[in-house]
């Protein structure tokens, strides 16, 4: 593997554990906590929309991210993944337009805080390392791989 591929794999690994982390820290958690946070954002229409919202993205979070981690189907995972971290600068940009104080962005529940201008420099890094991946989409794939090779 030359020293792309191995920048692309690491770059897509580091993306798929962020998002094991976050998702798996708000799945085990009550989704009233995460849907708390959501709300704060002021960007759904109701209180159904929001706890399908708390439900849905730590799911989304921790497939997307056990793909990228395991290297399946990259490219799909890479544009979910780069999707997901744009809707998340979306959600903390427009609250700082709004003028709407944010103290911690709620990415990782409860376990770890992490200021809005931060996570906005954090979310733009990790789209362009989703980038990366989608660029270099056989770099390091593992299961991706493995599955080329038991094809007949």
């Amino acid at each position: 593997m030359n020293g792309k591929d191995l920048s692309a794999a690491a770059g897509r690994t580091l993306v798929g554990l962020i998002l094991l982390a976050s998702g798996a820290h708000k799945l085990f958690s009550a989704p009233e906590e995460f849907a708390a946070v959501i709300e704060k954002y002021y960007l759904l229409p109701s209180e159904g929309a929001i706890m399908a919202a708390a439900v849905m993205v730590p799911l989304a979070e921790v497939f997307l991210g056990l793909a990228m981690t395991l290297g399946w189907k990259v490219r799909y995972a890479a544009t979910g993944t780069a999707s997901l971290f744009g809707v998340f600068l979306f959600a903390i940009a427009s609250t700082k337009l709004r003028g709407i104080p944010l103290e911690d962005c709620g990415c990782f529940g409860k376990g770890i805080h992490i200021a809005p201008h931060w996570t906005m420099a954090l979310d733009s890094v990790l789209i362009g390392l989703s980038y990366w991946a989608w660029a270099r989409p056989t770099a390091g794939a593992w299961l991706d791989g493995w599955v080329e090779r038991g094809k007949p």
